[in-house]
C-alpha cells in the first residue's frame, strides 16, 4: 500500500497526443499539484505531452517502476497488466470503466485481471474509479482536471465507493476549511476493499479523520474488526439500505434485525459515527478535527442575546451544562460595558462590547477555567465596517483553541459574501449556526466517552458448557434442514436448556391418553401448544391454550387440540407446559448475518415484539456490558430495570442467557437463527417459555 500511495516512480498508461485523451489529465494534475518523482508515459504512438515522451514500446522503459496507472479500454487491461508484470511492476492503479459493473463480459474481464493480480502477487486500486490523491506529496491520479487551490492539505481522508461523492466531499470540505490527506476512489473494489484502506489510513500520519462511503458491505466482520482496532474517529455514509420489506421474514428477529439495522449496530458497537446527508458529514468532520470535548461543561459567549437563547436551547438539547459566572470573571468583563443594562450570565451575552478584539479576551478568560470544556462563541458582525477585525477574530480563535486544548465553535453571522471572505481567509472550521455547532461538540464528546469505554476492560459472559447431546442435536438439525428448516417447540427447548437457558418444565404428548399422566406430574396450571411443521404463529391459528387449571379442563382442550391439528401432515403432538405467572416479557434472539457475522437481538416481547418494535441488535461477540447496554438503549428500559417499585429483570440471569445463545451459535453452524419470544420475568427471575431454532 506505501507504494501505491507514496509512490518514487509512476507509469502512466493510456497517453496520446489527441486532445481529448483523458489519460492526459493524469499526468497535468501530477504536474499541477507537484508530484516529484520520475514520470513515464506509454501510449499506443509514439509522442510528447508536457515535455513527458510518451513511449509505444514497453521494452524501452525500466524495470520496476513502483506504480502503473491503466486508463485504456477494458479489454486491453489484461495484456497490459501482464506487460507490467514482466517489467517487474507490481502495484497498479486501474481507471478503466466496463467490467464487471457494466456487462457479463466485462464481468469475465475483471475475473481475469483478478487472476492475475493473485497469481503475481500484485495489487490495485479499482478498476472503475477515478483513483486516489495524496494531498501531502502531490500525488493526484484522477482522470478529470483537478485544482491544487480547491484540493488543499489537511486531515481528512476518505473512502468512497463513488468518485463523484468523493470529489463532492472535499469540494464541501474546501467550502468549510477542511483539507485533504488521502482520497480513495475504490471503485469495484477488486483487489483492494475498504478494509485494506482503513488499515491503511489508521497508521497514516498525515489522516486524522477517516471517513467513508459506502453502497455495500460485503466483509462487515472484518470491517468490523479493523474500525475496532482503529484509534482515529471515523465516519460512515452508507446508502443503498434495505427495506425491511426486501426480508423474508420467518420470526420476529427476522424482520426486526434487517440489514440497515445491523449496520447501525456495528457503527454504535465500533464507534463510528454514520451520517445520512452531506452536510452531517462535513459538520461531524469539523467536530473530529477540533480539540476534545472532554465533559458536559459548556461556555456560550455572544454578541446577540437572541443568538445565546438559541443556543442555550440548543445545548439544553445535546444535555450540556452552562456553568455560572465567578464574581471575579463578571467584574473584569462589566468594565468593558458602556451602560449596566445586559446581566452576565452564562449564555454570556456580550452585545454592549463593540470592541471585537476584546471577544479574544473573554474567550481566553472562559477557556482558562477549570469548569469549562468548550465554548461556543456567536459572532455577528457589520461586514461594512467589521470585516477586517472578524477575519482577525477567526485566527485567534483559532490560536486559542489549541492552546488550551479546548473546542471552539465560532458561530458567524453575516452577509453571505462577508462570511465567505472570513472563511477563505481562515484554517479554522467555521459553523452556520448554533445547532450545528452544538451537534459538533456532542459527536466530539461522544468520541472521548467511546475511548474511555474501550479502554475499560470488558467483563466476560458466563462460561457455557457443551450440550451433551450433540450428536443427538445434529440429528434433529439435519432433519430440520430437509423438513422446513425450523426445529419442532420441543427440539428447540430441549436445547436451550442444555445450553443453561431456565426452560419452564415441558413435555412432549404424542397421544391424548397421554395427557392426565404427563399433565399432573407437571402440576397445574399447564400450557397446551400444538406443534406442527411450518406452523410459526402459533396463538393466532389456535394452537396455544391457557390457564388449564384442573384435569377436566386438561381433558377437554388436550382433545381439541389434537382434533384440531392432528390431521395436518406436519402434526406431531402437543406440548404441555408448566404455565408461569408472567410480569415481564422480553424477546432475545440470534442470527447470522452474511457479512457481520453472528447478530444478537433484545427487546420488548411477547405479542407486541413486531407492534413496538422496541429493540435493539448489536453484532458479537458480546460481553456483559455490552448486554447491559442493549437493556438500556431500550425504551422500556426503565421498566427492565425496575420502575415504581415493581422488579426488573436479573441482568446476571440475562447474561446466561445470552452466553447460551452465543455458545449455541458457536457450537452449530448449521443453526441460522435463534428466538425466544417470550424470556418472561417473575419477580426479577426469568423463564424461557417458547422458543424457535432454525437452521440453513
Amino acid at each position: 500500500m506505501e507504494k501505491i500511495f507514496n509512490p518514487a516512480s509512476i507509469l502512466v498508461i493510456g497517453v496520446s497526443e489527441h486532445s481529448n485523451n483523458l489519460a492526459q489529465n493524469i499526468v497535468a494534475n501530477l504536474v499541477d499539484f507537484g508530484w516529484n518523482g520520475d514520470l513515464y508515459l506509454f501510449g499506443k504512438k509514439a509522442g510528447e505531452y508536457l515535455g513527458y515522451p510518451i513511449h509505444a514500446d514497453m521494452a524501452a522503459l525500466p524495470d520496476a517502476i513502483e506504480l502503473a496507472v491503466i486508463l485504456t479500454p477494458a479489454a486491453s487491461v489484461p495484456s497490459l497488466m501482464r506487460s507490467c508484470i514482466e517489467k517487474k511492476i507490481y502495484r497498479m492503479v486501474i481507471e478503466t470503466g466496463g467490467f464487471s459493473e457494466f456487462s457479463s463480459a466485462g464481468r469475465a474481464l475483471e475475473e481475469e485481471i483478478k487472476y492475475l493480480a493473485e497469481k503475481h502477487g500484485v495489487r490495485f486500486v479499482g478498476p472503475n474509479g477515478i483513483s486516489i490523491i495524496n494531498r501531502h506529496n502531490g500525488l493526484c491520479l484522477p482522470f478529470m482536471r483537478l485544482s491544487p487551490v480547491e484540493i488543499v492539505p489537511g486531515g481528512l481522508s476518505v473512502i468512497s465507493q463513488s468518485g463523484g461523492l468523493a470529489l463532492t466531499y472535499i469540494g464541501l470540505g474546501r467550502r468549510e476549511n477542511i483539507g485533504v490527506a488521502k482520497v480513495i476512489s475504490m471503485g469495484n473494489k477488486t483487489s483492494i476493499d475498504e478494509v485494506d484502506y482503513l488499515k491503511f489510513l489508521a497508521k497514516d500520519d498525515e489522516t486524522k479523520v477517516i471517513g467513508l462511503y459506502l453502497e455495500s458491505m460485503d466483509k462487515g466482520r472484518e470491517f468490523m474488526d479493523a474500525l475496532e482496532a482503529c484509534e482515529k474517529p471515523v465516519i460512515l455514509h452508507k446508502s443503498n439500505t434495505s427495506p425491511q420489506s426486501q426480508v423474508i421474514a420467518q420470526s420476529h428477529t427476522a424482520a426486526l434485525a434487517v440489514d440497515d439495522a445491523v449496520v447501525d449496530a456495528a457503527c454504535r458497537k465500533a464507534g463510528v459515527f454514520r451520517v445520512g446527508s452531506f452536510q452531517q458529514f462535513i459538520n461531524y468532520t469539523k467536530a473530529l478535527l477540533l480539540p476534545a470535548m472532554r465533559g458536559d461543561n459548556l461556555m456560550v459567549i455572544s454578541r446577540s442575546g437572541g443568538h445565546a437563547v438559541v443556543a442555550a436551547d440548543a445545548a439544553a438539547a445535546f444535555d450540556f451544562k452552562l456553568p455560572g459566572l465567578s464574581d471575579d470573571f463578571v467584574a473584569k468583563i462589566s468594565r468593558q460595558f458602556r451602560a449596566a443594562v445586559i446581566k452576565l450570565t452564562n449564555p454570556l451575552d456580550l452585545g454592549d462590547i463593540f470592541d471585537i478584539d476584546f471577544y479574544v479576551t473573554v474567550l481566553g478568560m472562559a477557556l482558562e477555567r477549570d469548569d469549562v470544556d468548550g465554548v461556543v462563541l456567536n459572532h455577528v458582525f457589520q461586514a461594512e465596517i467589521e470585516l477586517a477585525a472578524t477575519q482577525r477574530l477567526a485566527r485567534q480563535v483559532e490560536d486559542l483553541s489549541a492552546r488550551f486544548n479546548k473546542p471552539v465553535t465560532l458561530v458567524l453571522f453575516s452577509s453571505v459574501r462577508a462570511i465567505d471572505q472570513v472563511m477563505e481567509n481562515s484554517t479554522f472550521p467555521i459553523f452556520s449556526e448554533p445547532l450545528m455547532a452544538l451537534e459538533a461538540l456532542s459527536v466530539s464528546r461522544e468520541r472521548v466517552r467511546y475511548l474511555a469505554a474501550a479502554a475499560t476492560p470488558s467483563t466476560p459472559l458466563p462460561v457455557v458448557a457443551q450440550a451433551s447431546a450433540k450428536p443427538l442435536f445434529d440429528e434433529w438439525l439435519q432433519d430440520a434442514a430437509r423438513r422446513d428448516k425450523t426445529l419442532f417447540a420441543d427440539q428447540a427447548l430441549t436445547i436451550l436448556q442444555e445450553y443453561g437457558l431456565p426452560v419452564a418444565p415441558f413435555v412432549l404428548v404424542r397421544h391424548p391418553h397421554e395427557l392426565m399422566e404427563e399433565g399432573e406430574e407437571l402440576g397445574f396450571p399447564l400450557v397446551l401448544k400444538a406443534v406442527v411443521a411450518g406452523l410459526s404463529h402459533k396463538s393466532d391459528v389456535g394452537g396455544v391454550l391457557t390457564g388449564i387449571n384442573n384435569r377436566r379442563a386438561l381433558e377437554d382442550v388436550g382433545s381439541l387440540l389434537f382434533e384440531r391439528f392432528s390431521s395436518d401432515a406436519g402434526f406431531c403432538g402437543v406440548l404441555v407446559q408448566k404455565e408461569v405467572d408472567i410480569s415481564l416479557e422480553i424477546i432475545v434472539g440470534a442470527r447470522r448475518d452474511p457479512s457481520f457475522g453472528d447478530i444478537f437481538l433484545l427487546g420488548l416481547g411477547g405479542i407486541y415484539a413486531e407492534i413496538l418494535q422496541d429493540v435493539q441488535i448489536v453484532p458479537g461477540p458480546l460481553s456483559c456490558e455490552t448486554v447491559a447496554t442493549l437493556v438500556d438503549r431500550l425504551r422500556g428500559a426503565q421498566i427492565l430495570r425496575g420502575a415504581r417499585g415493581r422488579a426488573g429483570i436479573d441482568l446476571a440471569q440475562l447474561y446466561k442467557v445470552m452466553a447460551g445463545l452465543q455458545a449455541l451459535l458457536h457450537d452449530y453452524p448449521a443453526i441460522s437463527e435463534v428466538e425466544i419470544n417470550p424470556l418472561v420475568f417473575v419477580a426479577g427471575s426469568g423463564v424461557v417459555v417458547d422458543g424457535r431454532i432454525i437452521v440453513r
